[in-house]
């Protein structure tokens, strides 16, 4: 079966219908007639008249009286800040990073960009008796940090390019090479620059926009301890990609789909 008609099983055709006027109305702020819709949408009234109706019975959608003009409401924004995105990563975090520091005994966290910081969301200490931790609400500055590296790697062209340029200048060539490296492999493996000793695993979460936070282990080497460092970064990475799909990141429509998949 083709990738086409593979679609037309799987389609619902009235919430298609639905999610194309809702879709075509974010663009339009000022509404649009019955008459408009059905010509952009290329369908016919019979197809969307009813739709149209029962969107705005639910309130999804107004009609000014005078106009006829149907325009979104404010439901969507409702629903959508009824959940709080932050909330949304924490919860579907924790247990990863749990799993990561049962699996590999290393101590793990989740760090997000917070301006010129990195945040830490949520940490798991190692298993084990002693070992190296960062605490939960941290805030470090982003150039040293392996998170906040990974994250910037990335993220938009805008957002590296304003980061580079409040670095001082001798430093901007080294810096532009150290993310095109983790863009190119997806991931960080260097030697922490606070903690000596410590060695920094860090790969990238996203959700459907794109790049939003950081899994980072600060990897210590025990004595007696089967776990290395390449296991923990495999366990980090596949994570990391896990985390990822939970909320919304499809790897087939990212230009990062080969370094975030191998």
């Amino acid at each position: 079966m083709s990738k086409t008609e593979e679609k037309k099983k799987s389609t619902v055709p009235a919430v298609e219908k639905a999610l194309d006027v809702l879709e075509l109305l974010t663009d339009a702020p000022n509404g649009l007639t019955m008459n408009e819709i059905t010509d952009a949408l290329s369908r016919t009234m019979g197809e969307l008249y009813r739709i149209v109706i029962y969107l705005t019975e639910r309130g999804y959608l107004q009609q000014d009286p005078q106009t006829s003009r149907y325009a979104l409401t404010l439901r969507m924004f409702e629903l959508s800040h009824r959940h709080d995105p932050t909330e949304r990563l924490l919860h579907a975090a924790l247990p990863r990073l749990e799993r990561i520091a049962a699996r590999t005994n290393q101590s793990c966290h989740l760090g997000v960009l917070n301006r010129e910081n990195v945040m830490v969301l949520t940490s798991v200490s190692s298993p084990l008796p002693a070992g190296y931790a960062v605490r939960t609400g941290a805030l470090f500055p982003v150039s040293q940090t392996s998170s906040g590296q990974v994250i910037l790697a990335f993220s938009d062209d805008d957002t590296q390019a304003r980061h580079i340029a409040r670095q001082p200048k001798a430093d901007r060539d080294a810096l532009r090479a150290r993310l095109t490296r983790i863009r190119d492999t997806g991931y960080e493996d260097v030697p922490s620059t606070m903690i000596a000793g410590v060695r920094n695993l860090c790969a990238p979460v996203f959700d459907a926009r794109g790049v939003v936070a950081a899994i980072t282990s600060g990897f210590i080497q025990q004595l007696g301890q089967a776990s290395t460092a390449e296991a923990t970064l495999a366990e980090i990475r596949a994570t990391a990609l896990d985390l990822s799909r939970e909320l919304g990141f499809s790897p087939q429509n990212s230009p990062h789909e080969n370094v975030l998949t191998h």
